[in-house]
């Protein structure tokens, strides 16, 4: 630690301690499932068919007839989506370093360098949160970008309505255990991957959690489930680094919290997860998809995207440094029937 003068009495000296950095925390609960299967494409759109089948059982027939039941076609429908764009830039001018001192340090004059690498990592959290917020809305269904703008609402485009299921953990008597049959039932019926359930995920507000855990029928299950704490403490640890501070596993059900508070281009907020509701993320082949488009510079015309661009430019003139930052994302869910809601009195 560096001695200097105090501040209130330049006759006396003071011990300078370390900066104390207040940060927003950052939120990814979503993107550390490694739900979404991503790659970057060239264009700023995609199209996709939708091919649709239906596995009916065979009728017997006659040896001596000679006859044969007859297939049906494989019914395709074709859509496409449009990609996200962001463009998003600052700026070091000499009044951002001339005459002002580093954060942390008594007497060390600020630097170009210095900044630079504060504003950079200040940019990539901002698109980072962007993206994480974006395939959370992906997550529930319809894909929208933080300034409100819908991209792409998954239940109109496959003219599907949302299952909700209400629990109702406001009643003593409600039996939940039936309502999480209900909601497994109801997935492995309309699950149309071809492939295998292999894991559900409930994310939830606090308040959801905090009247599941006290319902009377789960109130000892989630003492035993506590209980039970070297297995669950890694997979805990985990989703709490993410913004996750409760989690519960019940009928093979992982419930968790997403407290996270997401600030909007416009100054407001918005919670990740509504009061008194939980959103059903099954875990499948295929049931996510990402897309990063390609930079719009002139480099960058029809090739291959990637998550995030970043650009430096210096003024020739040596009057400002310029920092950019692209990204081109869609996530979308390819089965929104699945997207079950939850809610509760």
């Amino acid at each position: 630690m560096a001695i200097t003068r105090n501040l209130d009495n330049g006759y006396k000296l003071i011990d300078w301690t370390d900066e104390i950095n207040n940060m927003d925390n950052q939120a990814g609960l979503i993107g550390s499932m490694n739900l979404f299967r991503t790659q970057g494409i060239s264009q700023t759109a995609v199209v996709f068919d939708k091919s649709m089948n239906d596995t009916t059982l065979l009728p017997q027939v006659s040896r001596r007839g000679r006859e044969s039941t007859k297939g049906n076609d494989r019914k395709v429908e074709t859509f496409s989506l449009p990609l996200a764009y962001f463009k998003h830039s600052d700026y070091i001018t000499p009044e951002d370093i001339q005459g002002w001192r580093q954060a942390g340090s008594p007497d060390t004059a600020e630097t170009l360098a210095n900044v630079r690498v504060q504003k950079l990592a200040d940019m990539r959290a901002q698109v980072e949160q962007s993206h994480e917020y974006m395939k959370l809305q992906a997550a529930k269904g319809v894909m929208k970008t933080p300034d409100g703008t819908v991209i792409a609402d998954m239940f109109s485009e496959f003219n599907v309505t949302q299952k909700v299921i209400d629990f109702a953990l406001g009643t003593a008597t409600t039996n939940v255990s039936s309502k999480i049959s209900e909601l497994k039932r109801y997935l492995q019926t309309n699950l149309r991957t071809g492939g295998v359930l292999r894991d559900i995920n409930v994310v939830v507000d606090a308040e959801f959690f905090d009247k599941l855990i006290s319902h009377p029928e789960i109130k000892q299950a989630y003492l035993y489930f506590q209980s039970q704490f070297s297995p669950n403490r890694d997979a805990s640890n985990q989703f709490m680094a993410w913004g996750s501070v409760d989690q519960f596993k019940f009928k093979g059900v992982n419930f968790m919290t997403y407290d996270h508070v997401f600030k909007l281009p416009d100054d407001t907020t918005e919670a990740a997860v509504a009061a008194n509701t939980g959103h059903v993320i099954p875990v499948t082949n295929d049931l996510f998809r990402g897309y990063y488009g390609p930079s719009n510079k002139l480099s960058g015309a029809n090739s291959v995207g990637r998550e995030l661009f970043a650009y430096e430019y210096t003024d020739p003139k040596d009057e400002f440094h310029e920092m950019q930052v692209e990204t081109s994302p869609l996530y979308f869910v390819t089965q929104p029937q699945v997207l079950v809601k939850l809610t509760t009195n």
